[in-house]
């Protein structure tokens, strides 16, 4: 709460306007590569923005952590769909539920960070919602995370480089 404070403490309304014209713009051109390169599963793209510019405010040092974890949780929650298909229900699924509560055993202690975090958690339950595969895979899910990672990622870079320099003149 402290650094949201100090944030709104720094922006006048002025500038917070500016900022969300800068938003509205991003968000805009987002939807337009999007609709150029025929991504069926935009919003699990929007959804890896808001976890890594809103949750972890955009931190370099989380770019890998939630990228990984976001296709880590797809990757997931594809063996929730495929492990019952290729071994069968019962045993599939058992095996499926045996890796989640792994995972889940893996957050709870800390272990491979990088793969299993809340990035993962949250894909694995957005991934395992069925209706959401009925225009769109995992794998279209997978893709729009991809671009729409590297495309903030490039976007909050020449933010960051700008505004130290901005810094460093004053």
């Amino acid at each position: 709460m402290a650094s949201e404070s100090t944030q709104a403490d720094t922006l006048t309304p002025l500038k917070g306007i500016a900022v969300l014209g800068g938003v509205i713009v991003a968000v805009a051109a987002l939807v337009a590569i999007g609709i150029a390169l025929h991504l069926n599963a935009l919003y699990a793209g929007f959804l890896f923005v808001l976890y890594w510019t809103g949750l972890c405010h955009a931190k370099v040092d989380d770019f890998a952590p939630a990228l990984i974890g976001s296709l880590g949780g797809i990757a997931m929650a594809y063996g929730l769909h495929a492990l019952p298909a290729a071994l069968g229900e019962v045993a599939g699924m058992v095996l499926a539920l045996g890796l989640v509560l792994l995972a889940i055993y893996a957050l709870i202690m800390r272990w491979a960070t990088i793969l299993v975090n809340n990035a993962f958690m949250l894909f694995l339950t957005v991934g395992s919602i069925p209706m959401l595969m009925d225009t769109a895979t995992l794998g279209d899910m997978a893709l729009a995370v991809v671009v729409s990672a590297a495309y903030v990622g490039v976007l909050v870079l020449i933010g960051k480089t700008l505004a130290s320099r901005a810094a460093a003149k004053a």
